[in-house]
């Protein structure tokens, strides 16, 4: 793998309540790169004409109706066919990549830009316990409650990003897989920078004089 740093863009992938996005954040801050994640809705929606709102609710999973009775605009009451969400993040997400070096998270950045060349993949997982507590601790659920919904929402999630890659968290899609439960997302942002250096042979990250003086 040759690896041009100019042209560098890492998609990140994981299962529910791992981390994805703190991993995500630690290897861009690694490689000095802009972690773009947080833009992509918002380039999806200028792309495709959808609104902001509408596409953070398809992203959540809440479009079941014909009609949203919060909506804020006539345009807001056409809810588009699930396959116009999709290729709205997908073109935001080939967008956002060719600005520039940068890690996306989620957001089907993976499939989006499967064709590309400087596209590391990277997927992170954890123990289903950990993911388990993990989900219970961000929403304030008990133990029982907390499993069913659990469940339910790992099952729905995987559904959703296998509807665009039917290979989505198999070990053979991704180039490196990393398991969140082993150390904290800058521990991993660093096991990943060495595995890019290896398989380029180049030094992606250069050490800082601080570094250099307690070497």
């Amino acid at each position: 793998m040759k690896i041009n740093k100019d042209r560098l863009v890492l998609s990140v992938e994981s299962e529910l309540c791992a981390g994805g996005d703190a991993v995500a954040e630690a290897v861009a801050k690694k490689l000095g790169l802009r972690c773009r994640t947080r833009e992509i809705l918002p380039a999806a929606s200028i792309l495709s004409g959808i609104s902001l709102k509408l596409l953070r609710r398809y992203e959540e999973r809440q479009v079941r109706h014909a009609y949203d009775l919060t909506a804020e605009s006539v345009e807001e009451l056409r809810i588009p066919p699930a396959r116009e969400f999709l290729a709205a993040q997908i073109a935001a997400c080939r967008s956002l990549a060719e600005q520039g070096p940068c890690v996306l998270a989620e957001h089907h950045a993976n499939a989006a830009l499967s064709d590309r060349e400087d596209h590391v993949r990277i997927f992170v997982h954890a123990p289903r316990e950990d993911r388990l507590r993990e989900f219970a601790r961000r929403w304030g659920l008990l133990p029982e409650k907390a499993a069913r919904a659990f469940a339910r929402e790992d099952r729905a999630r995987s559904r959703y990003f296998r509807n665009v890659a039917p290979r989505w968290g198999k070990s053979g899609n991704y180039d490196l897989s990393v398991n969140a439960a082993a150390a904290s997302p800058e521990v991993l942002a660093d096991h990943v920078v060495r595995y890019l250096e290896s398989v380029s042979r180049e030094t992606l990250v250069h050490p800082t004089p601080a570094q250099k003086r307690s070497a």
